[in-house]
C-alpha cells in the first residue's frame, strides 16, 4: 500500500466531506483544531491537572509552614533573649532584688507576652516573683536544672503550681560578679499566647495549623476548642511518621478524625516542636472541579462559536504575547517590577490569565531579589553586621529621628586592642575570625534597637538611641567586661581580647562634620584615642571642654 502524507490525508478528508471552498476548508480546519484542543485540554486537566494541583498545594503549604516556623523560632529566640538580658543586668548579678523587682515590673509592661517574670535563687526558691508565691521551690523543674548547668532553656508545657495555667518557661542562668551560679531568671508565657500565634494561620475553610512535641502530643489547642486538653492521645498520623523519618510527600493521608487531608510540616530550629499544617482534600479540589466544569462549558461554547471564536482567541493570544514581549523588554532595560494590567486580560481565558499572573509574580520576585541584593550592599561580608555605608546614611536618619523626639543618643567607638599583633602572630585568617567573634559579642551586648556596624579595620561603632552619656558609659563598660570574659577560642588556641572604647553623646552644638552623627563619631574617636593612649582596655568619655584640633 502507498503511504500517504499528512497533506494527502487532509485532501482525502476534504473530498469525502465535499468541502472545496477555502472558507469551508478553513472552518473545518479550525473546527478540528478547536475540537482537538478542547479534548486535549479536558483530558490534560482530568489526567494531570489533579496531580499538578496536589503538588502545588503541597508546595504552597510547605512554603507557608516554613515561614510560620521561622516566625515561631524568632519569637522563641526573642523571649530567650529577653530573659537572658535580664539575667545579665547588674541588678541580677549583684542580687539587688529591690532594683531587680523594678526592672521586672518595667520589663513586663513592655513585653506583654510574658505572664510573669521570676527570680529563683541558687537553691531553686523563688525570691522575687510578680504572681507566684515566694519561697516556691522550683529546684526539681527541668528548666532550673538546665540553668544550673549554665544553659538557657525553654521548657515543655508545665502547669503553674499556684495559677494552674498551662505555661512555657524561658530560663536564663544568672552568674554573680565572681562568675558563680547565683540563680535563674524565669519568664513564663501563657500557652494561650502560643495558641493565638499558631491559630492565626490556616489553610482552607476547615484547615488548621498546630504544634506537636517530639513525642507527638499536641501542645496547642484547636481554634474553637477552648476547653479541650492539650496533651491527650498522641497525634500518630502519617504526617508525624513523615516528620520523624524526615520524609517529604505531597500525597494525601487520613488525619486523626479520619478526614482525607494534605499536610506539610517543619521542625523548629532546636527540634523541640513540630509545626503541622493540614487542609481537607475536598476543600482543595473544590475550586479545581469548578475550574474543570467551567472549562468544559467554555469548550462547548467554543465549539459552537467556531470560526469567529477561533479568530478572536488567536487575536487575544497575539495581543497578550505582545504585552509579554513588551514586558520582557522593559525588564531587560532594568525596569524591574513591570506588571501586566489585569484589567487588560480580564476577558482572556483562564490559561492566559494564569500566564500573565505568573509573569507578574516573577516580575515582582525579580524586583524583590534586586532589592535584596541592594540591601546586602549595606552588610559587612566578614562580620555580618552593618557596614560603614549603612551607618553613615541610615544611622544619621535614626539619630535625627531620636533628636526630633527629644531623646539623646550615644556613639560607642570600639577598637580591638593589639589587633595588628594578632594578625602578625596568628595570621590574617585567624584575625578575620577574631573580628567576626568580636562582632558577635557586640551584637549580644546591645539592644535590638541599637545599630552595630563595622567602621573599618578593627573598629566598630554602636549607635544607641534613647541613651544618655552615663548609660552609654555603662554599656561600654559592660561590653569591655564581656570581651574580657569571652576570649576567642578555636581547636588550637585561645586568644584573650580586650577593647578600648570611646563614648560620646549627641549635642545640639555640632563641633565636627556635617551632621550630628559625624560630630558624635569624631568626639568618640578622640575619647578612644585617650583610652588607647592611657593604656588600652578602658572606657573614655567625650570631654566637652576639649577644643577642636587637640
Amino acid at each position: 500500500m502507498q503511504n500517504l502524507s499528512g497533506v494527502d490525508r487532509m485532501q482525502n478528508l476534504f473530498r469525502i466531506l465535499r468541502v472545496s471552498s477555502l472558507k469551508g476548508r478553513l472552518r473545518l480546519l479550525l473546527s478540528v483544531l478547536i475540537v482537538a484542543m478542547c479534548v486535549l485540554v479536558v483530558l490534560f486537566m482530568t489526567l494531570f491537572g489533579k496531580v499538578i494541583k496536589e503538588r502545588e498545594i503541597h508546595a504552597a503549604m510547605q512554603e507557608a509552614i516554613d515561614l510560620q516556623r521561622l516566625f515561631i523560632d524568632k519569637w522563641k529566640a526573642e523571649r530567650l533573649a529577653d530573659v537572658n538580658y535580664l539575667a545579665w543586668t547588674s541588678a541580677a548579678r549583684s542580687l539587688n532584688f529591690a532594683e531587680l523587682g523594678s526592672q521586672f515590673r518595667l520589663f513586663q509592661t513592655t513585653h506583654t507576652d510574658f505572664d510573669t517574670i521570676s527570680f529563683a535563687n541558687a537553691d531553686g526558691k523563688l525570691v522575687l516573683c510578680m504572681t507566684e508565691s515566694l519561697d516556691t521551690d522550683v529546684s526539681d523543674r527541668e528548666y532550673f536544672r538546665a540553668a544550673k548547668e549554665n544553659k538557657a532553656f525553654v521548657s515543655d508545657i508545665i502547669d503553674g503550681r499556684v495559677t494552674g495555667k498551662s505555661l512555657l518557661a524561658f530560663t536564663a542562668p544568672v552568674r554573680d560578679m565572681t562568675d558563680k551560679f547565683a540563680g535563674a531568671v524565669i519568664g513564663t508565657v501563657d500557652m494561650a499566647t502560643l495558641d493565638m500565634i499558631v491559630n492565626e494561620f490556616r489553610f482552607g475553610e476547615r484547615g488548621e495549623t498546630f504544634l506537636l512535641n517530639k513525642e507527638g502530643y499536641r501542645i496547642t489547642k484547636e481554634r474553637d476548642a477552648s476547653g479541650a486538653s492539650r496533651t491527650g492521645a498522641p497525634y500518630r498520623t502519617e504526617i508525624y511518621e513523615r516528620a520523624v523519618s524526615g520524609k517529604q510527600d505531597w500525597k494525601a493521608y487520613s488525619n486523626r478524625d479520619g478526614d482525607s487531608v494534605f499536610g506539610a510540616y517543619a521542625w523548629s530550629a532546636d527540634g523541640q516542636w513540630l509545626l503541622v499544617g493540614e487542609t481537607r482534600t475536598r476543600d482543595v479540589y473544590k475550586p479545581y472541579y469548578r475550574l474543570l466544569a467551567v472549562l468544559s462549558l467554555v469548550s462547548a461554547l467554543v465549539l459552537m462559536a467556531g470560526y469567529v471564536a477561533a479568530l478572536l482567541f488567536t487575536r487575544q493570544i497575539s495581543d497578550l504575547l505582545k504585552l509579554l514581549l513588551d514586558g520582557t523588554k522593559r525588564i531587560r532595560e532594568g525596569r524591574f517590577g513591570h506588571r501586566i494590567d489585569p484589567a487588560i486580560i480580564r476577558s482572556a481565558p483562564t490559561e492566559l490569565k494564569e500566564l500573565s499572573n505568573n509573569f507578574n509574580i516573577m516580575s515582582d520576585k525579580l524586583r524583590s531579589t534586586v532589592e535584596l541584593l541592594e540591601e546586602s550592599a549595606v552588610i559587612d561580608h566578614l562580620t555580618e553586621v552593618y557596614n560603614r555605608r549603612f551607618l553613615m546614611i541610615e544611622g544619621a536618619k535614626i539619630e535625627e529621628a531620636a533628636a526630633r523626639a527629644g531623646n539623646a543618643s550615644c556613639i560607642l567607638l570600639v577598637d580591638v586592642d593589639y589587633f595588628k599583633q594578632i594578625n602578625d602572630t596568628y595570621g590574617h585568617l585567624v584575625g578575620d575570625r577574631v573580628l567576626k567573634h568580636a562582632a558577635g559579642l557586640l551584637i549580644a551586648c546591645v539592644r535590638n534597637s541599637d545599630v552595630a556596624a563595622r567602621y573599618g579595620g578593627e573598629e566598630f561603632v554602636i549607635l544607641a538611641t534613647n541613651c544618655e552619656l552615663a548609660r552609654g558609659k555603662e554599656l561600654a563598660e559592660r561590653i569591655r567586661s564581656w570581651f574580657i570574659n569571652s576570649p576567642y577560642r578555636d581547636e588550637e588556641r585561645e586568644i584573650p581580647i580586650t577593647v578600648s572604647i570611646g563614648v560620646a553623646q549627641s549635642s545640639p552644638q555640632r563641633t565636627y562634620g556635617t551632621n550630628t552623627l559625624e560630630d558624635m563619631i569624631e568626639r568618640a574617636d578622640k575619647a578612644l584615642y585617650r583610652a588607647k593612649h592611657r593604656g588600652r582596655n578602658r572606657v573614655e568619655c567625650d570631654d566637652p571642654g576639649e577644643k577642636p584640633g587637640n
